[in-house]
């Protein structure tokens, strides 16, 4: 019996509460795949510029336009390095969830191309296009209400999009007409599927403007504007900006404060922050 992509987070969880019985060669392919995600993560430091479908439809193209022209980035933190690669590791084991609570999985890490640009999707699962994402508690609420398209500061919805696009003759892919997140909140360990309709977006003309943007001779205006930090009067950077690479070749003036909460970094300061500051 072929099961409904609808049943997956509860068949995934069933797998949790009640275990499952897997075959060994099962287990040594999520193996090969965390360490292939482990090798990945960790060699990938310096690479060339390249437009790829996960960074053209991000909403700053100013960032994407500084990456493109080489500019000189802020280097990422440690700390930042290991969410992603904790991230990138929790997809591969939903993934894995996902084939052994009986789903079938598909196409993974498929390649795509529209308009030379290319791309991999993460999985077609049951007939259906699913990116895998691990969040935030915040970020994870956003899914499950079905909101990421009011707050979508990565572009998360216009990749899978555009996948879900470039797939369209896929015999995989049994549904035409929808794509969906499979999101796993890091921090609590709720699992949630967000189901995204085919828009009508024309991804073609879309990338041929995008492409049109990124090679002109200056970069294009800042796509966000910063943000007030409680009643201070000091302004800080948006969780857009704030894991940018670029922000302080954009917002140059800016300085850094550790809270509690983690680094913030401010733009305009009216009152001095009484916590450390990074330099």
């Amino acid at each position: 019996m072929v099961k409904s992509i609808d049943t997956l987070v509860v068949d995934i969880e069933k797998v949790l509460t009640e275990g499952a019985v897997v075959e060994d060669s099962k287990y040594e392919e999520l193996g090969k795949q965390l360490a292939q995600t482990m090798k990945k993560a960790l060699s990938e430091r310096q690479r060339e510029p390249t437009l790829r479908m996960s960074n053209i439809g991000k909403p700053c193209e100013r960032a994407l336009w500084y990456e493109m022209h080489e500019a000189e980035g802020e280097p990422l933190r440690a700390e930042t390095y290991m969410k992603f690669l904790t991230g990138h590791l929790l997809e591969d084991v939903l993934l894995f969830l996902a084939e052994v609570s009986g789903h079938e999985v598909t196409g993974r890490q498929d390649e795509q191309e529209i308009s030379g640009i290319k791309g991999h999707r993460d999985a077609i699962i049951s007939g259906t296009l699913v990116d895998v994402k691990s969040a935030s508690s915040f970020s994870f609420k956003k899914f499950k209400e079905g909101k990421l398209s009011e707050d979508d500061p990565f572009g998360y919805v216009s990749q899978l999009q555009s996948y879900l696009y470039a797939s369209q003759k896929d015999n995989d892919l049994k549904d035409k007409d929808r794509a969906a997140f499979l999101v796993v909140d890091k921090t609590l360990g709720h699992i949630t599927l967000d189901f995204h309709p085919r828009d009508k977006t024309d991804w073609e003309k879309l990338y041929k403007q995008k492409i049109s943007t990124i090679q002109a001779e200056t970069p294009p205006e800042r796509a966000f504007e910063a943000q007030p930090f409680g009643k201070s009067g000091n302004e800080k950077l948006g969780v857009n900006c704030s894991y940018c690479a670029f922000n302080k070749t954009c917002w140059p003036e800016t300085r850094t404060f550790l809270y509690s909460t983690g680094p913030v970094t401010f733009t305009k300061i009216v009152r001095e922050p009484d916590v450390p500051e990074l330099k």
